[in-house]
């Protein structure tokens, strides 16, 4: 018999070298970054917390829902029957018409000066409270 030597295989190293992902533009107006999600929008409570509130995108679903319930809102129709009507609370309902209105006040640019270019996050509003 002959004795066979056991050798580790050799590892391949590859000569590519690795590209970079691309780098994303910079959203150049409140209404592109909130549109992207890469600026976060707050409302700055009295006691100094800070209130997430949501961007409705033209085009999503919650956009689409919220602007029908506007719409019904208009038509004449009390938040109760239409929060029974879609199996929601009605703070729901009362939080998608303020919602749809502050998309729409960013987006006519009415909050644009409390943002700039590569800013992670824009205080909306602060909530004053009353003094003793």
């Amino acid at each position: 018999m002959t004795a066979t030597t056991k050798t580790k295989p050799t590892e391949a190293t590859s000569t590519k070298t690795e590209k970079a992902a691309p780098v994303a533009p910079q959203p150049k107006t409140l209404t592109e970054a909130a549109s992207l999600g890469v600026v976060k929008l707050v409302r700055k409570r009295k006691n100094g917390t800070l209130r997430s509130l949501p961007y409705l995108a033209p085009g999503t679903p919650q956009r689409k829902d919220a602007e029908a319930v506007v719409a019904r809102r208009v038509k004449g129709e009390t938040i109760n029957a239409i929060a029974e009507d879609l199996n929601t609370s009605i703070a729901t309902v009362r939080r998608m018409e303020t919602n749809l209105k502050l998309a729409q006040e960013i987006e006519a640019g009415e909050h644009r000066d409390k943002w700039t270019v590569g800013e992670k996050q824009v205080i909306i509003s602060v909530v004053e409270g009353k003094l003793p």
